[in-house]
């Protein structure tokens, strides 16, 4: 929505507003040609945007609009949406805005220069007035512009007074004279030489208090080096002539040299020098820098003249290729000739046309074959701020901060009640995709294709480790999706970004995707740090969020091995050889030495149970001798289940491998393998901390129960940790079959359509249907989670258990034309029987004629019934009301169901079979 895009806009744009030159981007007239629509439209959105307190209007010549919280993180807080003038606005500050960072607006600060400038820093602010520091590189790498920089930092930092002096010392003028160097430096005394009539004070002194800057310091003599000495060493100064008596000045001391400075200095010099800061030359920077280099040269420019230059498509290009020799120098002398150049013929012009023509001689003569283009020409505005113009430059950075804002745009959308979840989601989805398809198809660029190449690896090896412990798995795009995000999220300085809006997100997604919310954090933990990248908050929200949108797997549920023996390689080798023949990474080796400990085997066990999700078990097969003595030191800390098994050999292993990949229990497995192999075993069952389960249960079969467990999934945050366990009804009532499951599980309830009668709460599907079951399972919430979320669960349960969600979970059918077949049974039945049936008989009904219905279809009909055969007579009312049905879908509905269905409509037995399916 194009409204949408001028909140966006305006939310970046107002990071860089300066009340001393307001520039012309905050006014409709130019938002509307901006984003191609009429002014008065234009002008709508952004007084509606006022109305609802996003914006504030600043009513001067001309009207200016600003996003009021980006202005309020900025500056200060505001009381309204409306003011007359910005001196109105800026009347409302309390106290004065902090200093800004000088440093934050140079070029390459995040980049190539991140390093020198931390290091100038570190000097800075060292205590006791700083350390001496030495900066290199060559000729017009900006040297002296870092030094003054320096200088302007430390006054807006109040390390320094406001007036404090920057006193600009270049030594080369005094190389051939060590006598007028010390004089000039240092000060001389009435009579120190012939002409000395009066005391001077050097350049020290002129410095106190400030900054002392010595340039071209190579050209100094070893005498000269020498006679620094004394201040670096005590803080004191003699003047020349002066022998008795020191004068202590207070400076901060910066060398600049462009020359090797082993070579060049006495090692004693050096030696007391303990910052040494290094600028590259500008071959060696990014084209993204040297691009914004020039951009911001010809903007200076652009302030000189007073006009608008529009630069030709090849000037950029030449200008972008040349290899400047006298490095960001050079190329402000090529800009400054270009631009006079243009002038001098244009001058009358309010546009000034600047094309290859208007390059000085040097550049024109090592011009490269320029290749066709299609590029638009570039027009550099004076009335632009200077930091919104380069990166307006940088399409990819624009890219990635206008897709962050959209999504919590769209966050704050759902908080106030305008989108709902699933809506918000999906948009915020599509943002994400379109981003990366763009980043991946839009911006290429051969001179990263290594670093892609680098950075795709560490995410694919990060993945696929990490897929394995999570037990997820994602679509193979998103490797490459993420890759090139990194990519070009790592130099990017973050936007400023509403902190508290990243907070809430973050702690919305963590509460429904917990497992999905882990993997990715501790993806961009891994890869980060092997790729020394910085990642903000904001970019784990977008990887979730494009995760969600591909699909995220949960893959099944499996048990767990790993292999415990003495000596050197061992187990390695049984596991290898399993591993390879299973064709899976399925055990996880652990070689141990003979004089192991057993609490030391124990400790390697529980590191394991750590870092990998149990899902289902863990069985551990060890050697002769391990057994009891692990068994004793972990029964109590372990969630799931853990089977023991002794006397691991290559044919067990695989035995066990074979079992596990079939998807069987570890206790199962561990109860047949003692039956086919000679062996000791130990089956220990969680003691504490069991996982929370809800168990679901079907008398017609467990595909019911699954789908049963999956509407309750949908209905319960995943941060509650609570299990879905689908059962068959004879599993249930079995005592044998069923104490592994109360065993594994703290059960909360039992959910399904005939009670099996466990110790726990049981809730029919009627009930929860009708709506009185929600209020028991809303009971055994209440002492795990706040009320807020317990009333969220139960708003969930009523809209997954209305009465067509649970039919259209459990049937493929059209559920329209099933719910009004069975609704013309039961209205034909009732009048046939002349009895009203009761609303949870109904509900029942309306759920197992569905599923009888489907099996009708399938030819999968009951044709046997176990229990107490009926009269036939009691059966003639209910093969009349059938009618209706055996006509519509050309089927006949045996004896046998119509006696399970006589059970629902009258008594619920236990005779319905375990061995019916939907």
């Amino acid at each position: 929505m194009r409204k949408d895009k001028l909140l966006n806009f305006l939310i970046n744009q107002t990071d860089f507003f300066d009340p001393q030159q307001v520039s012309e981007v905050f006014t409709a007239a130019w938002l509307a040609q901006r984003f191609a629509m009429q002014r008065n439209t234009a002008s709508h959105y952004l007084n509606q945007l006022v109305a609802q307190g996003e914006l504030i209007k600043i009513n001067g010549r001309p009207v200016c609009f600003l996003h009021k919280a980006s202005f309020e993180q900025q500056f200060f807080p505001l009381s309204r949406n409306e003011y007359a003038s910005i001196a109105e606005l800026l009347a409302e500050e309390g106290e004065p805005a902090p200093e800004a960072d000088h440093f934050a607006l140079l070029i390459g600060h995040d980049g190539s220069l991140k390093k020198p400038i931390e290091q100038l820093k570190t000097a800075l602010f060292y205590p006791d007035g700083g350390l001496p520091l030495l900066i290199t590189g060559d000729s017009g790498t900006g040297k002296s512009y870092m030094a003054q920089l320096l200088h302007q930092y430390a006054i807006g930092q109040q390390v320094i007074a406001p007036d404090a002096p920057f006193i600009n010392f270049n030594c080369a003028q005094y190389a051939s004279n060590p006598e007028l160097l010390t004089a000039n430096l240092f000060g001389y005394v009435k009579g120190a030489f012939t002409g000395a009539v009066n005391d001077r004070p050097g350049a020290f002194e002129a410095a106190h208090g400030g900054i002392l800057f010595l340039d071209e310091v190579h050209r100094l003599h070893p005498e000269g080096q020498e006679k620094l000495f004394t201040w670096l060493d005590r803080g004191e100064i003699y003047r020349l002539g002066e022998t008795a008596q020191g004068q202590r000045v207070q400076t901060r001391l910066i060398f600049a040299t462009t020359e090797e400075v082993h070579s060049t200095f006495l090692t004693t010099f050096i030696r007391r020098i303990p910052i040494q800061v290094t600028l590259p030359d500008l071959a060696s920077r990014s084209p993204q820098e040297k691009q914004a280099l020039m951009m911001q040269f010809f903007w200076r420019e652009a302030q000189k003249v007073g006009g608008r230059l529009r630069l030709s498509p090849r000037l950029i290009t030449a200008l972008g290729n040349h290899i400047w020799r006298g490095n960001v120098g050079e190329m402000k002398n090529a800009v400054k000739y270009s631009v006079a150049s243009a002038w001098a013929r244009q001058r009358s012009r309010e546009t000034i046309e600047i094309t290859l023509h208007d390059l000085p001689e040097t550049v024109m003569a090592q011009l490269p074959t320029i290749e066709e283009t299609q590029a638009e020409p570039l027009v550099i505005d004076r009335t632009v701020a200077l930091p919104w113009l380069l990166r307006q430059q940088d399409s990819a950075r624009l890219l990635i901060q206008d897709a962050q804002l959209s999504v919590l745009l769209l966050f704050e959308s759902w908080r106030s009640g305008k989108l709902a979840w699933e809506e918000m989601e999906k948009r915020m989805g599509n943002e994400i995709e379109s981003l990366f398809d763009q980043l991946i198809f839009t911006h290429r660029d051969q001179q990263e294709s290594s670093m892609l190449l680098l950075t795709s690896s560490q995410v694919r090896e990060a993945f696929y480790r990490l897929e394995k412990r999570f037990s997820l798995q994602f679509n193979g795009n998103c490797i490459y999706a993420l890759s090139h995000y990194l990519l070009h999220r790592a130099s990017e300085t973050p936007a400023r970004l509403n902190a508290e809006l990243i907070r809430q997100l973050s702690h919305s997604l963590e509460q429904r995707y917990p497992l999905l919310c882990g993997f990715c954090h501790e993806v961009l933990a891994a890869v980060t740090h092997k790729l020394d990248l910085h990642p903000q908050r904001i970019d784990a929200l977008l990887l979730i969020l494009w995760l969600q949108k591909t699909g995220v797997l949960s893959q099944k549920q499996v048990t767990r091995a790993v292999i415990l023996a003495h000596g050197y390689a061992t187990a390695s080798s049984i596991a290898n050889v399993a591993n390879r023949l299973l064709k899976s990474n399925l055990f996880e080796s652990f070689d141990m030495p003979l004089d192991v400990t057993p609490d030391a085997i124990a400790s390697e066990v529980m590191h394991y149970i750590e870092r990998n999700a149990l899902a289902s078990g863990l069985i551990i097969l060890v050697d002769m001798g391990s057994l009891n003595a692990i068994y004793q030191h972990f029964n109590r800390h372990i969630t799931t289940p853990v089977a023991i098994i002794n006397n691991v050999s290559t044919r067990m292993a695989l035995y066990v491998g074979e079992r596990i990949l079939r998807g069987d229990l570890p206790e199962a497995i561990v109860n047949d393998v003692a039956e086919d192999l000679p062996i000791e075993h130990q089956l220990i069952w969680p003691v504490r901390n069991k996982p929370r389960a809800i168990v679901t249960t079907c008398a017609t079969g467990l595909g019911a129960a699954n789908n049963l467990s999956a509407l309750l999934k949908a209905s319960i945050p995943e941060t509650l940790a609570i299990e879905m366990v689908a059962c068959d009804y004879s599993s249930l009532t079995d005592r044998a079959q069923r104490e592994p499951l109360l065993a594994r599980y703290e059960v909360l309830a039992v959910v399904g359509t005939i009670d099996p009668h466990l110790p726990v709460p049981w809730i029919s599907l009627e009930s929860l249907i009708s709506g009185t079951g929600s209020a028991t399972l809303r009971a055994l919430f209440g002492p795990l989670t706040s009320a807020e979320q317990v009333e969220e669960i139960n708003n969930q349960l009523v809209k997954n258990f209305s009465l067509r969600r649970v039919i259209e979970s459990v049937t493929i059918l059209d559920t329209s034309k099933v719910i009004n077949q069975v609704e013309q049974f039961l209205l034909r039945y009732e009048h046939l029987a002349g009895l009203t049936l009761t609303n949870d008989r109904k509900v029942a009904l309306y759920i197992h004629i569905s599923c009888l219905i489907e099996r009708l279809i399938r030819q999968a009909a009951i044709q046997r019934y176990s229990g107490t055969q009926r009269p036939s007579q009691q059966l003639n009312a209910l093969r009349e009301a059938f009618s209706v049905i055996e006509a519509s879908y050309s089927v006949k509905i045996p004896d046998a169901e119509l006696h399970y269905i006589h059970d629902i409509l009258y008594r619920e037995t236990e005779f319905i079979p375990s061995d019916q399916e939907f």
